[in-house]
């Protein structure tokens, strides 16, 4: 073969390997479009999904303009598992196509791809050489004047720091020294954690920055601060600076939401240990944030046991909090078999919080047990040893300690639920079949009788407990989130 001729060869050789990367990365993240249009659900991943005939001149697009090496990326933290979105970022009527990636040197880049003369041409290049990951993309109107701001969280490589950039396509993009067009950043801060939402109920959206200061050898610990922005004419502006609790390794979450029927706020967790979590929340009044939990002066110190995910749990378009509690009655216990509780607390506005659920998750199988009202106050739960059961609730009196298992929960793999279903009925144990999911048969087994010997109290109470067997599958949810 001459030179020429290798030469050839090698350059067919790179770009389909160039394009089997991309193809490949695109039909594995595929194609989900901000405006809540998406062209791949989940379970489309199984297998190598169909790519529309408009997505292909995007793929054609992307495999003829990105660098040889380059593959696709998501942000690490977004409600979207996007690569690619489609958006109207300049306000012509038109979406543009926005695409993250890694180049040649797995540097993080988003690439901006507009539609003219009926095909997709690359437009504008947004870059942040110092960064190796990026950790929170955005792309908002933050002032609401039509064009879009694109946020953006850096993760920094080395020994640079985490930044938070704002770009604008209200600005007019500049030629790099390599002729790329390239949207240069408005306003650059680091930061550890941000969000975005509307607080002030003003119709537009602020910018929440968490911020460290002073992670240096002189200082142990960091200081964290809250900063609450809002975007006017370019320019990101303070509305209100907050010092935050310091004794935690990192803030990992932020929800601005509303808190209580007519307040707005926020709400922030953070991590304290392996397992341990810090929450506060904070309501916006008079233009100030005030915390509002923990509230020390009732004994709040805002920490709990387990990793928390605040929400909103009940569909009212009100955040509750997340508050974690130790399954009682078992003190001895070793914390890997620990069984923990959650209560989901809604802020009334003035002073107290009210429980509007209580229920169990076992993340394992992503069952959640919504605890029945006959239950309150009178029950706790454990780690059973029986093969395939994952938890047990006890009927427990808390001031006399008096405790027995009420039922037991099961996941039996479906290969092997015909022959332990055999075996329980040839013992004759009652149980009741629920649901199946993720090739497991959920059932339950709950206790025919109180133990002799038990007062009349204790076995009113256990029996009214019982009363929730017929109707228990109502109290289950699969959570695959």
């Amino acid at each position: 073969m001459d030179d020429a001729s290798y030469t050839n060869a090698k350059r067919r050789r790179g770009k389909n390997m160039r394009w089997g990367m991309l193809l490949s990365s695109v039909c594995l993240l595929l194609f989900l479009a901000t405006g809540c249009r998406y062209t791949a659900a989940p379970a489309d991943l199984l297998q190598k999904p169909a790519i529309a005939p408009e997505k292909q001149a995007i793929v054609q697009a992307i495999e003829s303009t990105l660098p040889v090496y380059s593959k696709l990326t998501l942000p690490h933290r977004e409600e979207h598992m996007e690569a690619i979105r489609l958006i109207d970022v300049d306000g012509d009527g038109t979406e543009e196509a926005i695409v993250s990636y890694y180049n040649e040197y797995s540097s993080p880049e988003l690439m901006v791809f507009k539609y003219t003369s009926a095909s997709w041409k690359p437009w504008v290049l947004v870059q942040q050489p110092l960064a190796r990951m990026i950790d929170w993309l955005k792309v908002k109107d933050l002032d609401k004047d039509g064009l879009m701001e694109i946020i953006i969280g850096w993760i920094g490589a080395f020994d640079s720091p985490n930044m938070l950039e704002i770009y604008s396509f209200n600005s007019k993009p500049v030629r790099s020294e390599t002729g790329k067009l390239t949207l240069k950043p408005k306003e650059s801060l680091p930061y550890s954690y941000g969000d975005t939402g509307d607080i002030n109920e003003d119709g537009r959206l602020e910018l929440a920055i968490i911020s460290e200061l002073g992670t240096n050898q002189e200082m142990a610990l960091p200081e964290f601060h809250l900063t609450i922005y809002n975007w006017e004419n370019g320019r990101l502006h303070k509305l209100i600076t907050e010092k935050l609790y310091n004794e935690v390794n990192n803030y990992d979450r932020l929800l601005i939401g509303r808190i209580s029927p007519r307040h707005r706020g926020i709400i922030l967790e953070a991590s304290t240990g392996a397992h341990s979590t810090y929450s506060a929340m904070y309501v916006w009044e008079r233009n100030k944030l005030r915390l509002v939990y923990p509230d020390s002066s009732t004994g709040q110190e805002g920490l709990g046991g387990t990793p928390t995910m605040s929400r909103d749990i009940n569909g009212d378009g009100i955040l509750e909090l997340q508050w974690t509690r130790e399954a009682p009655g078992y003190a001895d216990i070793a914390y890997a078999n620990s069984k923990w509780l959650n209560e989901w607390m809604q802020w009334d506005g003035n002073e107290d919080f009210v429980k509007i659920t209580e229920e169990f998750t076992d993340y394992r199988y992503g069952m959640q047990l919504r605890i029945p009202k006959q239950w309150t106050g009178r029950y706790t739960i454990h780690s059973p040893e029986e093969q395939y059961a994952f938890v047990a609730v006890d009927y427990w009196n808390e001031q006399t300690n008096v405790k027995a298992k009420l039922a037991t929960l099961y996941a039996v793999p479906l290969k092997q639920w015909e022959s332990v279903e055999a075996a329980w009925k040839e013992q004759s144990k009652p149980y009741r079949e629920l649901l199946m999911d993720s090739g497991n048969v959920f059932a339950v087994s709950f206790v025919t009788e109180a133990p002799s010997g038990w007062t009349g109290a204790d076995r009113r109470a256990f029996s009214k407990m019982q009363e929730v067997e017929a109707e228990f599958a109502s109290s289950l949810t699969i959570r695959n989130d």
